[in-house]
């Protein structure tokens, strides 16, 4: 495994061939398909609530779009200085959001403490 990416080696055979399978016909984009359907239902099943789901292909963009769903423009997103968020996703936040900034804080051992809130 390499973890220094979500996308830097192959997926597992597994994954391969549940993909390659799904490889048929012609389904609707934009989560009309019946694939994010059922990922939804399973979703809220696990959630116990109804929950709407948006699949992507990498870490950057599941980071980046979950911030934007609750992060207006004019927002402010508070992480560390350390942060994944703030070290390696080179602006997708700043960018997905439509400009609502990073805003770092220190903390011990890479932490945020609510007091510095």
């Amino acid at each position: 495994m390499n973890f220094c990416s979500d996308n830097a080696t192959g997926v597992s055979p597994e994954i391969m061939t549940a993909i390659a399978a799904a490889n048929c016909g012609a389904v609707l984009s934009y989560g009309d398909d019946e694939y994010t359907q059922g990922l939804q239902v399973k979703f809220s099943e696990l959630f116990e609530t109804s929950v709407t789901v948006f699949p992507v292909a990498t870490g950057s963009a599941a980071n980046a779009l979950a911030l934007a769903v609750v992060t207006p423009p004019y927002g402010a997103i508070y992480c560390h200085g350390e942060s994944h968020i703030n070290l390696d996703e080179c602006g997708a936040p700043e960018f997905f959001t439509g400009g609502a900034k990073l805003v770092t804080i220190t903390g011990n051992h890479a932490k945020i403490e609510a007091e510095t809130l």
